[in-house]
């Protein structure tokens, strides 16, 4: 039986090195990839694309705005610190109420590209933001529950250590 439901997103604020941006209208997270060996061998009846636990394929960031206060400072040719504060909507099948729980998505990014849209009638002139990810951390609840940070090596998924395993086995 289910235990939690997680339901809408209710509210977010996002922050740009530590200033928050307003007039925010959505966040594209990153898609997560490993990249693949193809492994082929005498007596397997097909290939197989093999993932590699320590390697993703590039990850992109989106943010689309109205240009609000702040939005500016999203194409600076730097590197940038984005946090992500989401209210978002848990039910508790077992308890049978709704309360809400703060995720938190950090990411260290560079900016990659400016889509500034159309101008047309009844459209705020908004624009689309592109980010190379540098470094993705996802927090529920005070739970780091995904880091991945290509440039020190380090992998956490659901609080395992995976950069530590393989440093363990180095050693």
């Amino acid at each position: 039986m289910l235990k939690n439901v997680r339901c809408n997103v209710e509210d977010y604020r996002v922050l740009h090195d530590g200033v928050q941006v307003e007039d925010v209208t959505k966040a594209d997270l990153p898609q997560i990839s490993r990249s693949t060996t193809q492994v082929k061998a005498t007596g397997m009846l097909m290939d197989v694309d093999m993932p590699n636990w320590f390697h993703f394929e590039a990850m992109e960031l989106g943010i689309s705005h109205n240009n609000g206060n702040n939005c500016s400072r999203f194409a600076m040719p730097r590197a940038h610190n984005i946090e992500m504060r989401v209210a978002r909507q848990n039910y508790s099948v077992t308890k049978g109420d709704m309360d809400l729980e703060l995720v938190k998505v950090r990411a260290r990014v560079v900016h990659k590209s400016t889509e500034k849209g159309s101008v047309e009638t009844n459209n705020p002139l908004g624009s689309n933001e592109k980010f190379s990810v540098l470094r993705y951390e996802e927090e529920i609840a005070g739970e780091i529950v995904t880091l991945i940070d290509s440039m020190a090596g380090r992998l956490i998924i659901n609080g395992v250590d995976y950069s530590d395993q393989m440093t363990s086995i180095l050693d």
